[in-house]
């Protein structure tokens, strides 16, 4: 179908009024002449794919995109825009920018059909939007109905299991206490599990007490050394001696518990975790300090998000609370977000994925003594880490 085109369409000139439209849109926007070379390209379309106005505008978007063999599929778009003229296309693609960065875009592209075509002719379209963020959390919630139900699979299994064994009438005596140990261990997973799901959905009240930090920190990581004491990592707290009335005991132990547990699960054995409690300007600031293998970047956004974790779900074993690498069921960091948006604190973390396992599908080996990429526990800390804060505001 020829369509007849308006003035300003043939122009070589863009109207000031369509520069203004352009340059405000969120979506990245780019014209092509008939020709194949790309006319027009605003400040959002630039942004996301990476690059500067001189090196696009002007040139044949075959010569822009086709050094880039992943690319192949945003490049094939425009080139069956031009050669099979729809009139309207939609597609979602990866892209890789030039600086390595693979972003997740959704293109739709319009076509008009020309008597003729001349240089300055724009007869496609192509608007797109950067939906990585959304892709990841499509992804993440595949992934994470994966991880509740090896969560709750698991330990129904291994009781299931451990009741068959039980049941032989020749069992010695030491095995039926490891079956009778399994189960209480894995039921007590099944409760933790339920305990957090009620807990969000019916967060505790906030009741301030007046507590003087030392007595009221220390017992608790006394308590949580305990727990994991058949690991070899060090829990060491700087807690500065002040008495505050701002803090929930509760709402503290549960922080606390939460974050520690996490730090040790992901310190190689050999490894410290530092945990200090200070006063600061707007109240009081808690942090917990790991040195262990740290959050790929891709995953930092989610990580609040419930049930996220930064691993397949086939790398999550039934390992004991508190083991290297045990997994964790995610709802604790959700249960703190859902504390931090009821207003009780705030919580922000930074973390430094370890430089010799950039990728999820890297290993630690899980004993500082056995990597082969260090020498100590000084290596080990500065290769990677996260810190995770809560702060309680004064009310």
């Amino acid at each position: 179908m020829t369509a007849d085109l308006p003035e300003n369409t043939l122009s070589l000139e863009i109207d000031p009024i369509e520069k203004i439209i352009l340059r405000s849109m969120a979506e990245g926007v780019i014209t092509l002449e008939c020709t194949g070379r790309i006319f027009t390209i605003n400040p959002a379309a630039l942004r996301t794919l990476g690059y500067v106005q001189e090196q696009m505008e002007g040139r044949l978007f075959e010569e822009v995109f086709a050094s880039e063999p992943f690319n192949d599929d945003f490049r094939l778009f425009f080139a069956s825009m031009m050669r099979d003229a729809p009139q309207t296309s939609n597609r979602d693609v990866q892209y890789k920018r030039p600086d390595g960065q693979v972003v997740d875009l959704s293109i739709t592209a319009g076509f008009l059909d020309l008597d003729a075509c001349n240089p300055g002719l724009q007869n496609v379209v192509v608007v797109f939007r950067d939906v990585t963020a959304f892709k990841a959390l499509e992804r993440m919630k595949r992934r994470a109905v994966n991880h509740l139900s090896h969560e709750l699979r698991t330990p129904l299994a291994v009781i299931s299991a451990s009741l068959e064994n039980i049941s032989a009438d020749d069992l010695p005596r030491d095995r039926l206490q490891r079956n009778l140990e399994r189960i209480h261990r894995n039921l007590k997973r099944l409760v933790d599990i339920q305990g957090i799901v009620e807990e969000m959905l019916d967060p505790p009240q906030f009741r301030p007490e007046s507590l003087f930090l030392p007595s009221t920190i220390e017992p608790i990581l006394e308590k949580l050394r305990s727990e994991f004491s058949h690991r070899r990592v060090t829990v060491t707290s700087r807690v500065v001696p002040e008495q505050t009335d701002i803090l929930d005991p509760v709402v503290l132990r549960i922080a606390l518990e939460s974050l520690v547990k996490n730090a040790v699960e992901a310190t190689p054995d050999g490894g410290e975790v530092l945990v200090s409690v200070d006063p600061v300007l707007e109240g009081i600031l808690i942090k917990v300090e790991d040195r262990g293998f740290g959050i790929p970047l891709r995953d930092q956004e989610f990580i609040f998000e419930g049930l996220h974790h930064t691993q397949a779900t086939v790398e999550y074993s039934s390992k004991r609370p508190y083991d290297f690498n045990a997994g964790g069921k995610g709802l604790e960091l959700l249960r703190l977000k859902t504390m931090a948006e009821a207003g009780y604190f705030e919580i922000s973390f930074t973390s430094d994925r370890c430089r010799y396992i950039p990728e999820n599908t890297d290993h630690c080996t899980g004993d500082i003594s056995s990597c082969p990429h260090i020498e100590g526990p000084e290596g080990c800390r500065e290769s990677g880490g996260t810190i995770f804060s809560v702060l309680f505001r004064s009310r």
